[in-house]
């Protein structure tokens, strides 16, 4: 189970924040890979696969 939250304050600015956590089955392992991150002027959070995070985060070209 993930939780990402984003909201924007009264200055206008954005923010945004996910939990850390893996979850397999009844296990729940800490990770180090951020669920919410930048690429360029994007901000993106993500949930379900690990591997599709690393692909955004590290292949994800914003035109």
């Amino acid at each position: 189970m993930t939780c990402i939250v984003g909201f924007i304050d009264d200055g206008g600015k954005a923010w945004m924040g996910g939990d850390s956590a893996g979850v397999a089955g009844h296990h729940t392992h800490p990770r180090r890979d951020p669920k919410v991150f930048r690429v360029g002027p994007v901000l993106i959070g993500y949930t379900s696969s690990f591997r599709m995070g690393q692909l955004l985060r590290y292949h994800l070209k914003i035109p």
